[in-house]
C-alpha cells in the first residue's frame, strides 16, 4: 500500500502536455527501438541495453526528452566517479520503500544511448510512460548532454577519483563537466562534504551536503589513526581551496582524500553536512551506522546489506537525495536495509556451492577500499581479472596507485586473470605476496574455476574484475546455471 507523505516537488510538470510532446516520429522510434531490444535478448546477443537506444535517437532526436519529460515528479541523475550503480540502487530501493514507481537503469548502461534505451524498455509500445520518477545513474561526460536533453531535478555526486585517465584527462576535467551538468538545469545538488573535490562544486547552486562524523566513528580506530596522514593513502588525490588556491589540509581522514579537510591559508573549510553516519561499525558481510538527519534532529540505526566503508558513502549519498525529496527516514532507513546488489557491485551468489562475492574494481580508490572490505573476512579467497578494453580504460598504470599491500595478509593463492593477468601477477609480488602463491590464469573461465576448486564451502571467493572482466564473467556464470543481478 502506498505510503502517503509529503514530498517536496522541484519542479512542476504538466503530465498531459508532455504526453502530447510525443510525436509520430517518436512513437515509431520508440516501436523500433522495443522490437531490436528483444530481438537482442532472443538471440542471446546481449541485454539490449544502449543499441536500442541508438535506433531510437536516430529516428527520432529528440525521443529522449519526450519520453523522460513524461515523468510525474522529476528526474534524478547519480554521478561521480565511484559508486553511481550502488548508490543509484539504494535510492531506487528507498524510492520503492516510500511508495514511488521508477524508471531505472539498472543494468548500469549509463551513457545517453543507454538511459534512452531504458526508457524506450519502460514505455508502451506507443510512447507512454506512467512513473513517479526517472532516476539514471549517468556516465561524468554524459551528464551535460543528459541535461541539455532533459531537466534534471536533482544531481547526486558521490565522490571525484581519478578514473581512465585516457579518457577524463585530469580531474578538474570531470570537475567542470559535472559542473556543467548541473548548472545547465540549475539543478539542487547532493554533495559529499568529506570530498573538498566535490563539495567545492556549484557554489551558487542550493546544495546538501552528506558526510561522516569523526566523533563518532567506530571504524576500527587504529586503521584510521595510521591512514590521518594523507601521504599514506597511494590513492590520495591533491585538492586545492576554491577561495585562495592554497593545498587542503586534513584534521581527520578516511580514504582517498576524503576526511575533515581545511583550507592550509584562510578559513575555507569542509561544510558541515546535514546527513551524517555515526558509530560506523564494518563487517565481513554488511555494515552499521547510525543515520542523522540535523535539520531535523532525528536519527535512525541501518544495517547495510553490503560491506565497506566506500558502500557507507553510497547509502549517506542515497539517504541524502531520498531527504531532499520529502522520503522520512524510517522509509529510508528500511529501503537501504531491504537494498538487493546489483550486477557486480557486491554482488552475492553461489557457485558450485561455494559462496561468490563479486566486486568491479576500475581505478585506484575504489580498488583500495575493495581490498579493505576483502581482508576485513577472514574467510577470505582471491580471484583478480583485469583487462584494458576500451570500456575498462587502456591506461593500467592505476593498479600501481591502488594499495594492493593488504593482500598479502589473505590466506592460499591469489589468482589472477583477464588480458592483463601478467601485470596484475607482478603486481601482486611488488604488493608482498609470495610468488609461490600468485598463479596466473588468464582465461577467465579456467581461472574461476580453479578458484572455485580452491575454495572451501565455508570460505568465500572474492571476485575483482574490471568492467569487461564482469561482462564476460556474466556469460561464465550463466553456463554454471546461475545468473547476475539484471542479466
Amino acid at each position: 500500500m502506498r505510503m502517503h507523505q509529503q514530498v517536496l516537488t522541484i519542479y512542476s510538470y504538466d503530465f498531459e502536455a508532455r504526453l502530447e510532446s510525443m510525436t509520430s516520429n517518436d512513437k515509431v522510434a520508440v516501436a523500433f527501438g522495443k522490437v531490436a531490444a528483444r530481438t537482442i535478448r532472443i538471440l542471446g546477443a546481449g541485454l539490449g541495453s544502449n543499441l536500442p537506444g541508438r535506433v531510437a535517437r536516430k529516428l527520432a532526436p529528440d525521443v529522449l526528452s519526450h519520453l523522460a519529460g513524461q515523468s510525474k515528479k522529476g528526474v534524478i541523475a547519480v554521478t561521480g566517479t565511484n559508486g553511481k550503480s550502488t548508490t543509484s540502487g539504494l535510492l531506487s530501493s528507498v524510492l520503492k520503500t516510500a511508495g514511488f514507481t521508477l524508471i531505472h537503469n539498472r543494468q548500469g548502461a549509463n551513457l545517453v544511448t543507454g538511459i534512452t534505451a531504458t526508457l524506450v524498455d519502460a514505455a508502451s509500445w506507443d510512447g507512454h510512460i506512467n512513473t513517479d520518477y526517472c532516476l539514471f545513474e549517468i556516465d561524468e561526460a554524459a551528464l551535460p548532454l543528459v541535461a541539455k536533453e532533459t531537466t534534471l531535478s536533482v544531481v547526486v555526486v558521490t565522490n571525484l577519483f581519478r578514473d581512465q585517465l585516457d579518457r577524463f584527462g585530469e580531474l578538474d576535467t570531470t570537475a567542470k563537466l559535472i559542473e556543467k551538468g548541473i548548472t545547465t538545469c540549475k539543478s539542487p545538488a547532493i554533495l559529499n562534504a568529506d570530498d573538498p573535490n566535490v563539495c567545492q562544486l556549484v557554489p551558487e547552486n542550493t546544495r546538501l551536503f552528506f558526510g561522516l562524523d569523526a566523533a563518532f566513528c567506530e571504524v576500527d580506530s587504529q586503521k584510521l589513526q595510521d591512514e590521518s596522514n594523507p601521504d599514506c593513502s597511494q590513492s590520495m588525490e591533491l585538492s586545492y581551496c576554491l577561495k585562495c588556491g592554497s593545498e587542503i589540509v586534513y584534521d581527520c581522514f578516511f580514504y582517498g582524500q576524503l576526511g575533515h579537510w581545511r583550507c592550509s591559508s584562510c578559513s575555507y573549510k569542509r561544510p558541515d553536512p546535514t546527513i551524517v553516519a555515526t558509530h560506523i561499525q564494518l563487517h565481513a558481510a554488511n555494515s552499521r551506522f547510525k543515520l542523522t538527519d540535523k535539520r531535523q534532529n532525528l536519527s535512525v540505526e541501518v544495517k547495510l546489506p553490503i560491506p565497506g566503508l566506500f558502500n557507507v558513502y553510497n547509502a549517506l549519498a542515497a539517504a541524502a537525495c531520498a531527504v531532499k525529496l520529502g522520503v522520512t527516514l524510517e522509509s529510508i532507513k528500511q529501503g537501504l536495509q531491504n537494498y538487493s546488489t546489483l550486477f557486480g557491485r557486491s554482488e552475492k551468489i553461489s557457485l558450485l556451492g561455494k559462496p561468490v562475492l563479486i566486486q568491479l574494481i576500475k581505478n585506484p580508490a575504489g580498488a583500495s577500499q575493495t581490498v579493505k572490505a576483502v581482508v576485513e573476512d577472514s574467510t577470505a579467497r582471491v580471484l583478480i581479472a583485469i583487462n584494458d578494453n576500451l570500456a575498462d580504460g587502456r591506461d593500467i598504470s592505476w593498479l600501481w596507485d591502488a594499495d594492493f599491500e593488504p593482500l598479502k595478509a589473505v590466506k592460499g593463492t591469489v589468482i589472477v586473470s583477464g588480458l592483463r593477468a601478467d601485470d596484475m601477477a607482478v603486481r601482486m609480488k611488488y604488493a608482498g605476496v609470495e610468488p609461490e602463491r600468485i598463479i596466473c590464469v588468464p582465461k577467465l573461465e579456467r581461472a574461476l574455476r580453479q578458484a572455485l576448486n580452491d575454495t572451501s564451502p565455508d570460505e568465500t571467493l572474492w571476485v575483482l574484475p574490471t568492467y569487461t572482466c564482469l561482462l564476460e564473467l556474466q556469460k561464465i556464470v550463466k553456463t554454471m546455471g546461475q545468473s547476475l543481478a539484471g542479466t
